[in-house]
């Protein structure tokens, strides 16, 4: 996995292990996955266990796109008392196959803000991760 650290003035380039910490204070995020040409974004669910990003989907064009081209990039973002932070990963995507990993994930245990029933559960593998955050306007 890798990420660039860097300071540009106010904003300021997360460090991995405060990326994944920022993650934890969320389950709330987006996915952006490829559509033939095009490109899908979806607002999903999420939980994360050990640097692994898991969501729960409904069969739909989400699953199929993820199916077809597993590439994807997912974003995150949020606030705490002082500053606002964003969170990317580009990685890939994979359908859980076996109960174990369904239970050891948590993902069978996330909320969905959605009321469809969503029995597809998905690990993102990170391959990069990239956060920053700003202080917020006062």
């Amino acid at each position: 996995m890798t990420q660039t650290h860097a300071s540009t003035g106010p904003i300021n380039d997360l460090t991995v292990d405060e990326c994944w910490d920022a993650l934890g204070s969320t389950d709330l995020g987006r996915l952006a996955v490829r559509d033939g040409d095009d490109i899908d974004i979806f607002p999903i669910n999420f939980v994360v266990t050990d640097h692994i990003v898991y969501f729960r989907s409904a069969p739909g064009s989400k699953m199929i796109d993820v199916t077809r081209s597993p590439r994807v990039a997912f974003e995150a973002d949020g606030t705490t008392a002082t500053h606002w932070w964003s969170v990317v990963i580009k990685g890939d995507a994979a359908r859980l196959t076996f109960d174990t990993e369904i239970e050891e994930s948590g993902v069978s245990r996330l909320r969905s803000d959605a009321p469809t029933t969503k029995w597809n559960y998905v690990r993102i593998t990170p391959g990069d991760i990239t956060g920053r955050r700003f202080p917020r306007a006062r």
